[in-house]
């Protein structure tokens, strides 16, 4: 039997995507990230929801990317696809929490930024870890971050490659509430009852507002950075962070 890497859920007034590759720590793979983005293009317009909850299946919310597809990546489906789906998430017309247990590392802390609330386990780990491996967060994921908490976090979180404890992250603005794990779920639902008990067309339109009123905060020419990106992706160092990364050994660096 094949197992669904993606679980989509519909309740009475909300609906729930559950990223399931646990024995890959739901990492983002392609078929993940093209299941994804067809599971929220068909939500989007259900008028019957008035939240979303994302959450990982297993003790992972989301890993990142998968490395072992990140060859594959730099082709047709590159980091800017999984851009289009950050991008999709944080447009989404209703409400999204976010449910974080264990790691929410690189990609996956991303998908959680990109969600209105996150609540997490205390157990949970955050973290932008891409400099362990030579790589790079794009200009647009670098702006929510710092959007979220601010540019000395951001500094923190980026130059150091350390996972934060859930409690720092509720400290610096990342999360919005820590519980113990046993009481993840019920604190998920204590959130969506609180917003589905407001009026739909509410939040809707409350959601709209906040996003533009963020639209044109970080407004910058970047096209110089991106090109950056570009040759980090592509340099021998990028490689040797993956290759190292799936040998279990620490990198070489080379700076070229």
């Amino acid at each position: 039997m094949v197992q669904e890497i993606l679980l989509v859920g519909r309740h009475d007034n909300y609906a729930s995507l559950t990223l399931n590759r646990p024995e890959r720590r739901n990492a983002l793979n392609v078929k993940l990230i093209e299941e994804f983005d067809r599971a929220l293009a068909d939500l989007e317009n259900d008028q019957t929801i008035r939240a979303l909850v994302i959450k990982g299946a297993g003790s992972t919310f989301c890993s990142g990317i998968d490395l072992r597809e990140v060859d594959q990546m730099r082709g047709p489906h590159n980091p800017i696809g999984i851009q289009r789906l950050l991008e999709r998430v944080e447009k989404f017309p209703v409400p999204t929490i976010a449910a974080i247990q264990g790691a929410a590392l690189a990609g996956g802390l991303e998908l959680a930024l990109h969600c209105d609330i996150r609540v997490a386990a205390s157990t949970a780990r955050l973290g932008m870890t891409v400099a362990r491996v030579g790589l790079v967060v794009p200009f647009k994921l670098t702006r929510k971050l710092i959007q979220t908490v601010g540019t000395g976090g951001a500094a923190e979180i980026l130059f150091t490659g350390e996972p934060v404890a859930a409690r720092r992250a509720h400290e610096i603005g990342m999360v919005h509430e820590v519980v113990e794990e046993t009481a993840l779920d019920s604190a998920v639902d204590s959130w969506i009852k609180k917003i589905s008990g407001n009026a739909p067309l509410s939040l809707r339109a409350i959601k709209a507002n906040i996003r533009r009123c963020m639209s044109g905060a970080f407004d910058a020419e970047h096209q110089d950075l991106d090109e950056l990106a570009r040759q980090v992706r592509a340099s021998q160092d990028a490689k040797e962070g993956v290759r190292a990364f799936l040998e279990k050994r620490k990198p070489v660096w080379r700076a070229c």
